[in-house]
């Protein structure tokens, strides 16, 4: 995969002699996979370079531009790229759903009369744009995941997995804690930021907004951009091979970067961190090759499904003590064009979330209150609504650490801006609106699923020795289903089923594909409340399943394929007693697997 630099700067271009070695263009960068796709991201002023070089190089001049968001120093360079205006041309245009516009009613503001001469219906070349939410999609050869990052707008992240290697783009991007954690207190933080962690996970390369140092950041909170050290930290956390610092700071010249490169790798040293960290500079081609032979796996459209926006009334309850952000909230919300609902005590709360039903209910951490109070009160907010709700706390300090709180959707930090408040309402209700990822495919893939059929037990007849693990188990729990799954490669298959009468379901629709990526036990407490889950047809739909609990089944060769699990149709929490009998249970169906194998 060849990663090419455009444009690395942020904010507002900045030519002249200060800015010659990293360059003054804004975002662009190109990426290039062994089988000739491009995909190119953002289209900063940097673009413009990019555009000539396509032109020029002879022949079609076809690709896939994915754009984070429409902040001017992303999309600004759009007009003067010029493969758009050669006839022949076909362009995939991919960029952020917005509640009421598309990304090409977007890209067509700046284009008005008003402001240029040539309109967005202009372009000569065949050009189709996406509107994508969080989630997966593909492009050819390549598997891409988006991930709404911390910005005052919609902002998408790129995981892009191609050629057995990872690139991952996290540009404007705002740490969710003020405090300079380091790796480690990072991914234990909060949710936010261990799912940040998570994205960046095992990258070969991320490019990570970098605009500010660490003694700049108290004047820049809520701008949306990190620190150089939380750059350094995040990918340290996530354990990437390579970091770029990018969007740089238009006030920063060459040896200004050239400090910060130093800065940072001295940061890297003393928290361990062994990857490569470099700054981004325009005509820097990155190579990444991989180490071992790349996985294919086919993985669901889910970044460019419509979300169900029209079946949700657009509405959010809002009680908040702290008067400023009281106000601050019901602006945004009007701004939003969402109905603001106020309410006095928590009885009011459940009252309004009945009947009204609400699908966003924004609530005050008051400091008497602990967090499992909080949780408790999120949990009753959740079960008083069929659909379930978005369930966020405004706090002012940094969010409590990341412990298992599903009720708890998000947290606010006040004070924050009217920028950031109106983002944070459109990603609550796009979330809401659209809930549903199918698993990541375990590295070991092949190996796992040879295996598997190794076993010589996918579609056989049931036998007594598995069935009584299910029977014990729906007994144990007092739950209405409990299976033996198999993980095969497009699908789960049920060795045993007590509960219902099915015996295989899409790997897409399986959360055991989910529980075979640990090697522990997997538990969704309420999947109407999880983002992963909700609109999973057997959630939604079918089965209305709430609860899920399983352990996943490992071989001897430490291959996991399948899992042990029990499921409700009302959410549940297990107890340490609880989850270590599933454990045992588990571990007693793994020896009659091994027996298998040893026969």
């Amino acid at each position: 995969m060849q990663v090419t630099f455009w444009g690395t700067r942020g904010s507002i271009a900045k030519a002249g002699p200060t800015t010659v070695r990293y360059g003054g263009n804004t975002s662009c960068v190109s990426v290039r996979t062994e089988g000739g796709t491009l995909l190119v991201l953002d289209c900063g002023t940097g673009i413009h370079e990019l555009g000539q070089v396509l032109v020029n190089g002879g022949g079609p001049a076809d690709g896939h531009l994915l754009i984070g968001h429409t902040h001017w120093d992303h999309i600004q360079g759009l007009p003067f790229f010029a493969p758009m205006f050669q006839p022949g041309n076909v362009w995939q245009v991919y960029g952020p759903r917005g509640l009421d516009t598309s990304i090409d009613k977007a890209l067509a503001g700046q284009m008005q009369y008003t402001y240029f001469p040539v309109q967005l219906l202009d372009f000569d070349a065949t050009i189709q744009y996406h509107d994508l939410v969080e989630g997966h999609f593909e492009i050819d050869d390549v598997s891409v995941t988006t991930q709404y990052l911390h910005h005052p707008a919609l902002t998408l992240g790129y995981r892009i997995e191609a050629d057995g290697v990872t690139l991952v783009y996290s540009t404007d991007h705002e740490p969710i804690v003020a405090a300079e954690l380091g790796p480690v207190g990072l991914e234990a933080a909060n949710r936010e930021e261990a799912r940040h962690v998570a994205f960046l996970r095992d990258a070969d390369l991320v490019i990570h907004d970098a605009q500010y140092l660490a003694e700049e950041y108290p004047a820049k909170v809520g701008w949306g951009h990190s620190t150089v050290e939380y750059a350094v930290d995040v990918a340290g956390a996530a354990e990437a091979r390579r970091l770029a610092l990018f969007h740089h700071d238009p006030t920063r010249t060459d040896d200004a970067v050239d400090a910060l490169v130093a800065r940072a790798r001295a940061r890297a040293r003393e928290n361990g961190f062994t990857g490569e960290v470099f700054a981004a500079a325009e005509g820097t081609t990155v190579t990444l090759t991989s180490t071992g032979a790349p996985e294919s796996s086919r993985v669901i459209d889910t970044a460019r499904r419509a979300p169900a926006l029209a079946e949700l009334p657009r509405a959010v309850l809002i009680a908040v003590g702290n008067a400023e952000a009281d106000a601050a909230l019901h602006e945004a919300a009007r701004a939003e064009g969402f109905d603001a609902l106020a309410c006095g005590d928590f009885d009011d709360v459940l009252y309004i979330v009945r009947t009204k039903q609400p699908p966003i209910v924004v609530l005050e951490a008051m400091p008497d209150r602990s967090l499992d109070e909080l949780a408790d009160d999120a949990r009753e907010i959740v079960e008083s609504y069929p659909e379930g709700a978005t369930v966020a706390y405004v706090t002012t300090t940094t969010p409590p650490p990341n412990e298992i709180r599903p009720e708890i959707t998000d947290w606010l930090v006040w004070p924050a801006s009217q920028s950031h408040l109106r983002t944070k309402l459109r990603a609550w209700l796009l979330r809401r609106a659209c809930r549903w990822q199918s698993a990541a495919r375990p590295v070991n893939e092949s190996e796992r699923v040879t295996a598997l059929w190794n076993l010589g037990i996918l579609d056989t007849e049931s036998e007594a020795r598995f069935d009584r693990y299910t029977a014990v188990a729906r007994s144990t729990f007092d739950v209405p289903i409990a299976l033996v799954t198999f993980v095969d490669t497009d699908r789960q298959w049920f060795k045993s089923h007590v509960g219902i009468d099915v015996t295989e379901t899409t790997r897409d629709e399986s959360m055991c594909a989910h529980a075979i990526l640990g090697s522990d036990v997997f538990v969704v407490t309420d999947a109407l409340d999880d983002d992963r889950f909700a609109d999973n047809p057997h959630v939604a739909r079918g089965l209305r399943m709430r609860f899920y609990a399983g352990v996943p089944l490992t071989l001897p060769d430490g291959n996991r394929v399948g899992a042990l699990c029990i499921m409700d149709h009302r959410p549940r929490v297990l107890d340490d007693r609880q989850v270590q009998r599933l454990r045992d249970l588990g571990r007693m169906v793994e020896a009659e697997l091994q027996a298998d194998a040893v026969a």
